[in-house]
């Protein structure tokens, strides 16, 4: 007993500190968020009306999908990325420490300087659009448009930036894995007569695979918490962008409807919670049904 009082005491501290900066904002979220609330004033008991009309709401059933959308091209798209680069990076060649460094770099940039780049690039302007420039100067003029200002393709664009930006992070979690297999197992799949191909698909993969659901879930959890930064400083959520996380900012600080905003903040949590649960149940079916067949 006297062992266990003592990591109760150890812990004491961590769980007053996340009962203070956490539980108890919690708590007065939701209360604020079954009144009228205008950011200042609370007013009248309305129960649960601002979540019924947060979901009845076809702006925020919009963003919904859009962020959907946006999760599954951004999981996916790190992931290929991320593999790809820590395979090119693992090779045993001059200069892929340097390589390593500045394919890290865009993790390590401000995302105003991202914003700025990227909107002069993929921008149909009279001063930028340097994509559509270049497609018209190798003779695919016909390709150009306006890469930021057509729905549909605005959020795929939207999605591929948010990619290049964080590919390097996963790059580097992938290659970790690489570098931790043991050399005998490429050894004897070679012995084997395995190509490359094979022994990427027979030994690489399916020894990367515990660090492939911390890279998916890391991405996951990015697409719909880190997504408001570089929607909002490409196109305003405009254009088919509209995420989740820009409907709740535009609801709070531009409609100055706090009170639905803060619904909606809990709203959107419990999609987050359902979707890694369901995520997670799956990569845990996943590995049970690998350790069965095992």
């Amino acid at each position: 007993m006297k062992s266990s009082l003592t990591a109760y005491l150890l812990l004491l501290p961590g769980l007053l500190l996340l009962a203070v900066f956490v539980l108890v904002p919690m708590g007065y979220g939701v209360w604020l968020s079954l009144h009228e609330f205008n950011g200042i004033v609370v007013g009248a008991w309305v129960g649960v009306d601002h979540y019924l009309n947060v979901l009845a709401d076809p702006a925020f059933r919009g963003a919904l999908r859009h962020t959907l959308v946006f999760a599954v091209l951004v999981v996916v798209g790190k992931n290929i990325a991320g593999l790809a680069l820590a395979l090119l990076v693992n090779l045993p060649l001059r200069g892929m420490r340097a390589a390593r460094t500045l394919l890290f770099l865009p993790v390590t940039l401000n995302i105003i300087v991202i914003g700025a780049f990227w909107t002069l690039f993929l921008s149909a302007g009279r001063f930028g659009g340097l994509l559509n420039q270049t497609l018209e100067a190798i003779g695919l003029g016909a390709l150009a448009q306006s890469w930021l200002g057509e729905p549909g393709i605005a959020l795929v664009s939207v999605s591929l930036v948010e990619v290049w930006r964080w590919a390097g992070l996963h790059m580097l979690i992938f290659l970790a894995g690489m570098q931790a297999i043991d050399p005998s197992l490429y050894d004897a799949a070679r012995l084997d007569g395995a190509g490359a191909w094979r022994r990427l698909w027979n030994v690489t993969l399916p020894q990367l695979r515990p660090l492939l659901f911390v890279s998916t879930l890391l991405a996951l959890m990015g697409a719909f918490v880190r997504s408001f930064d570089v929607v909002w400083v490409l196109t305003r959520g405009g254009f088919g962008t509209d995420v989740l996380m820009t409907r709740l900012y535009n609801t709070a600080f531009r409609n100055g409807e706090f009170d639905r905003a803060t619904a909606m903040g809990f709203i959107v949590l419990a999609v987050i919670a359902i979707v890694s649960l369901v995520f997670a149940w799956l990569a845990r079916k996943a590995h049970l049904d690998d350790a069965g067949n095992g």
